[in-house]
């Protein structure tokens, strides 16, 4: 799949991360060998279930983008209606997605978060269906970790995320800085959005992974995950099957 070939695919990515993270990490309770292995048995049906509905719905999101990449490269659409028509299919398809598995929706940065320098966005509105949030303290989420995505004007989510990611110390990503170099040099159009994180994605990790990231909607996107909390929740849930 090409989900994340765009800062909007990031943020629906991040997104579908921590659904799969939480459907995945649910530790069975103290219970007699065969009451167990049923509902063990029972639990990993469901989770296969939920994980296989999610990639479908990921899936078909991408159908519908490839679709539309076609009509514009066969010049059926302009670029302005491909920008558009992605826009929306992106949207309903993530809400759609973030509604069906949002289970703890967020509604404020965790303390542990504010404590990492991160602040919310001043003048943007907080869009709940998309913002999600666990706790280490939850037995069956066994980590830290939040989404919060906003929407506003883009000028002030840019602003915003620039003054977020200085305060928290979050550098530019260096896949941003190279997609934009490319832009600028092959490109009649310019980049837009930004991504800050201090993480390299699928390479190497921090203690704690954190993105600020606004796509070219002026959707602003804040997401940090204790990643050494959620190795120690997946071994765990390891050495209990």
């Amino acid at each position: 799949m090409k989900i994340y070939s765009s800062l909007k695919n990031l943020n629906i990515y991040l997104i579908a991360i921590i659904i799969l993270i939480a459907v995945a990490c649910d530790p069975p309770a103290e219970e007699s060998q065969t009451e167990k292995f049923e509902k063990d048995l029972q639990q990993f049906n469901k989770k296969m279930d939920n994980i296989s509905q999610t990639m479908d719905i990921l899936d078909a999101l991408q159908k519908e983008l490839d679709q539309l990449e076609k009509l514009r490269a066969e010049g059926k659409i302009s670029d302005e209606e491909y920008s558009r028509q992605s826009n929306e299919v992106k949207d309903t398809y993530g809400r759609a997605l973030a509604k069906r598995d949002n289970q703890k929706p967020a509604t404020a940065l965790p303390q542990w978060a504010l404590k990492l320098g991160l602040t919310e966005p001043v003048g943007m509105v907080l869009d709940q269906a998309f913002s999600q949030i666990t706790s280490v303290e939850n037995r069956d989420e066994g980590f830290n970790s939040v989404l919060m995505v906003y929407s506003g004007k883009y000028d002030l989510a840019m602003q915003e995320a620039t003054r977020i990611a200085r305060q928290a110390g979050i550098p530019l990503s260096k896949d941003f800085i190279q997609a934009k170099e490319i832009a600028e040099t092959y490109s009649s159009s310019p980049m837009k959005g930004i991504a800050y994180m201090n993480f390299d994605p699928f390479v190497k990790d921090a203690p704690i992974n954190i993105s600020i990231t606004v796509d070219e909607t002026g959707m602003l996107t804040i997401s940090a995950v204790d990643v050494e909390q959620m190795r120690r929740q997946f071994e765990r849930g390891g050495n209990q099957e």
